[in-house]
């Protein structure tokens, strides 16, 4: 088959619609059915188990965002003694305060085809984009 499609389900109170979205080489068609409706001979094989069990197109978006923050403390001690005539001693501290933060962010988007009772193998598309926001504060 040279076939491209979508197909949409949406559903209202009594009844729901079919939206069959195919592509034959260039042409581009576009048919609407009801459920009540019989397709034509050519593609009643074709969509033949849509009449007893729901297929349907689904898209998940999966946000999450991480944040991670490290603080790291140096204590630093410097002691100096110089004897001449008289002693002096210096005692210097240095702390020294690190602040990482880590700022991530997955989005992962699942397109999956599913059938219940997989009566159709489902495809899965995955995507990811990861952005990765560093910032260092140093004091």
């Amino acid at each position: 088959y040279f076939y491209f499609y979508f197909i949409l389900f949406y559903f209202t109170y009594y009844y729901y619609y079919y939206y069959y979205y195919y592509y034959y080489y260039t042409h581009t068609h576009t048919h609407t059915h009801t459920h009540t409706t019989t397709t034509t001979t050519y593609y009643y094989y074709y969509y033949y188990y849509y009449y007893y069990y729901y297929y349907y197109y689904y898209v998940r978006t999966y946000v999450r965002t991480y944040v991670r923050t490290y603080v790291r403390t140096y204590v630093r001690t410097y002691v100096r003694t110089y004897v001449r005539t008289y002693v002096r001693t210096y005692v210097r501290t240095y702390v020294r305060t690190y602040v990482r933060t880590y700022v991530r962010t997955y989005v992962r988007t699942y397109v999956r085809r599913t059938v219940p009772y997989r009566t159709v193998p489902y495809r899965t598309v995955r995507t990811y984009v990861r952005t990765y926001v560093r910032t260092y504060v140093r004091t």
